[in-house]
């Protein structure tokens, strides 16, 4: 079996059909099957993780943005829960696929980047549990302390939005060094931890959301929690400028499926009688249906930007915040017209009404993200 680009992405399409077809059932899980993350392991998806070089797809973030993003598109029509958790996967790995040399700790750098990606090609997901209560979202301030034990670190904390957990090998997630200001990267191998704290981690709280109800984002205690930091001092402030490119978009591709098969079921419903339509029922179609057309243009427009290197930070936090806003506001002008059905059980408009809103919350959520377009806003000009 092969594993071009045109090969990956053509059996993540048959898997994201096969996925679509049993929408409904999934569309009520509250837990990931792990039958999902290796189907997509065996399509091929984890080599989203692995530099060109290495046999893998990345091939920089400008030519890979548009790729990883449609086939998370494709996923979320038909189970947006699996396509976020498998969203992490790229996201987290970027702060490595990204910069490719450092100018401290060289050697370090390289050896740890070739066995992060041998990680991937073994078979192993990544994802994240950096967000902390109280934090607002923002990394740089973390109360996580790491503490040096050896060659290795302890970290001591709280977590949680643990998107994927149970299903990722590793996780990424911050912390400050004693006497430190900045905080930076660390890894957790997750492999068979137990969550009973036995092993420096503990399950606190299950992820319980109304959207996306099946990430399984759980939270978590860290204490002397052993972890590898990031092998270069300069890794993390230099590849976030990449993962702030793409991680944006690919959350919102994963939004945009959502759009994708709510308004085509809205229009199946309505096609039928929009010649009745009341005036204030034209109209909110007509918006509803605007504002769905609107949000591809922002992910248009700021996937361009990044493929064409100019201001892809800002084009990728702006289009993030306004498909959120522009996502949320379509489904509810649609879920108008189609009327009171939408809110039954037998019905999916409620739960894409909550998947949706959930764009708003992610990495960066919603004040942290405004905060930091406000600063992308002035640094470009």
């Amino acid at each position: 079996m092969t594993n071009t680009l045109t090969d990956v992405r053509h059996r993540v399409g048959e898997l994201a059909q096969r996925f679509a077809q049993e929408r409904d059932e999934r569309s009520r899980r509250t837990a990931l099957d792990p039958a999902d993350f290796a189907a997509l392991a065996d399509a091929g998806f984890l080599l989203t993780g692995v530099p060109a070089a290495m046999g893998g797809l990345w091939r920089g973030v400008d030519g890979s943005v548009r790729d990883y993003c449609d086939m998370l598109r494709e996923l979320a029509r038909g189970d947006p829960s699996l396509a976020l958790v498998a969203s992490m996967h790229p996201a987290v790995l970027a702060f490595w696929l990204g910069i490719e040399t450092t100018d401290h700790a060289a050697d370090a750098w390289q050896a740890q980047r070739s066995a992060f990606f041998a990680t991937a090609l073994a078979g192993h997901w990544w994802g994240t549990v950096i967000s902390e209560p109280g934090s607002g979202g923002d990394p740089s301030r973390t109360r996580t302390r790491a503490v040096r034990d050896g060659s290795a670190w302890r970290l001591s904390g709280e977590k949680h939005f643990g998107s994927g957990s149970g299903m990722s090998s590793f996780m990424i997630t911050t912390a400050r060094g004693d006497g430190e200001d900045r905080p930076d990267l660390f890894v957790v191998d997750m492999r068979g931890r137990a969550w009973d704290g036995s092993a420096g981690l503990a399950l606190r709280r299950a992820w319980d959301g109304y959207g996306m109800m099946a990430t399984q984002s759980h939270a978590f205690e860290l204490e002397n929690c052993p972890a590898e930091r990031m092998a270069s001092p300069e890794g993390f402030p230099r590849a976030s400028r990449v993962t702030a490119q793409i991680t944006p978009l690919m959350f919102s591709a994963v939004i945009l499926g959502i759009l994708d098969v709510a308004t085509a079921a809205a229009r199946t419903m309505i096609a039928p009688r929009w010649q009745q339509l009341r005036s204030y029922e034209q109209v909110t179609w007509t918006r509803g249906c605007n504002e769905a057309w609107l949000a591809v243009q922002a992910f248009e427009g700021a996937v361009r930007a990044v493929e064409s290197g100019q201001h892809g930070m800002l084009a990728a936090a702006r289009a993030k915040l306004t498909i959120a806003e522009l996502a949320e506001s379509s489904l509810g002008l649609l879920s108008r017209v189609v009327g009171g059905s939408s809110f039954s059980r037998s019905q999916p408009f409620g739960q894409w009404m909550q998947d949706v809103r959930a764009l708003g919350f992610l990495r960066p959520p919603w004040g942290f993200a405004y905060d930091q377009l406000l600063a992308l806003e002035f640094a470009d000009d």
